[in-house]
């Protein structure tokens, strides 16, 4: 089995033809021709510049954030929020151009609570923000590409949810690691 990295965008894409076989997604995804089966929830935080009125902040609310600029990689319609914000005007492709632009301060974003454990960048700060709508993590594949060895892939995953879904948890880290840090974006 090789792993490959993509970008939001590529998602269904690459599903459809056949470049990969099974994926880890998240939605928004167009699920037309696919098997998407839902594995786990992560609650999101919202993705600020370093220097803004409410980084550091334990936690915040979505009306916290009311009016600020998203930089989004879909349409507004799939923004984790009850009102819809302002288009920053930069359409992203992943969570790395989401942090350079977000730390240039073009705007905010919301991201998964795993992307304070597996991305960092000094310009930026990750705050939680419990009132939003939880991030939905599932698997798909192409329903074109089915296989027995995918439904074992399917059923594997499925059993192993609740352990994939602490790996973005980073307080588990903190305790794994024995490392105590008062900031950690």
């Amino acid at each position: 089995m090789d792993v490959q990295r993509i970008e939001w965008d590529d998602q269904a894409p690459m599903l459809l033809d056949g470049r990969i076989d099974v994926g880890y997604v998240r939605l928004p995804i167009d699920e037309a021709g696919l098997r998407v089966a839902p594995l786990y929830t992560e609650p999101r935080v919202a993705v600020l510049p370093a220097g803004h009125r409410l980084a550091g902040r334990e936690q915040i609310t979505e009306a916290d954030l009311a009016g600020e600029p998203l930089v989004w990689h879909a349409d507004t319609s799939t923004q984790p929020t009850r009102r819809p914000h302002p288009n920053a005007g930069y359409l992203v492709r992943g969570v790395d151009e989401t942090l350079e632009h977000v730390a240039a301060g073009r705007g905010i974003s919301f991201l998964a609570r795993s992307a304070t454990v597996f991305y960092s960048h000094p310009d930026v700060s990750y705050v939680p923000v419990p009132d939003l709508a939880p991030d939905q993590v599932c698997l798909a594949v192409a329903v074109s590409h089915a296989s027995p060895l995918v439904d074992d892939f399917f059923t594997a995953a499925q059993a192993a949810a609740e352990i994939t879904a602490e790996c973005g948890n980073y307080e588990m880290w903190q305790l794994g690691s024995g490392a105590v840090s008062e900031q950690h974006g």
